[in-house]
């Protein structure tokens, strides 16, 4: 059921990038009525998917591809949209904030490995000097 619920998600908001918050009702040239109709086949395949909750392994599958699909190849309806409200910018902005965040934990981690290595190491030390002075 939580894969259902997560692939209705997914298709939602494939229909979702076409109603940015704020200008749903300032728009100038945007067809949000087009757009959201041209992802509507990705709606109705997880809404099916999510009225099963998960018994139809199959449904679920549909959904997710129908819901990949959409999302990664929008529709020509959404062109416009997607401009207006200035998506590809937004989108871009996030990934490289996301992309920093990864960096700055990656280097965290190495930096806390290389701790752990030296305090091994340490460890390893006193050890051999316990082991050396008994032997």
């Amino acid at each position: 059921m939580q894969f259902t619920l997560l692939i209705a998600f997914v298709a939602f908001f494939s229909a979702v990038v076409a109603l940015p918050a704020g200008h749903t009702f300032m728009r100038a040239t945007c067809d949000i009525a087009g757009c959201v109709a041209a992802l509507a086949p990705s709606v109705v395949s997880c809404a099916a998917a999510a009225a099963q909750a998960g018994a139809n392994v199959i449904s679920d599958a549909a959904c997710l591809a129908s819901a990949v699909n959409s999302a990664v190849n929008l529709p020509a309806d959404c062109d416009q949209c997607l401009d207006e409200f200035n998506v590809k910018a937004k989108a871009e902005s996030a990934v490289k904030a996301a992309g920093t965040k990864v960096k700055e934990a990656g280097t965290k981690i190495k930096d806390t490995a290389k701790d752990v290595a030296e305090d091994a190491g340490d460890v390893f030390d006193k050890v051999g000097d316990k082991l050396g002075s008994i032997f």
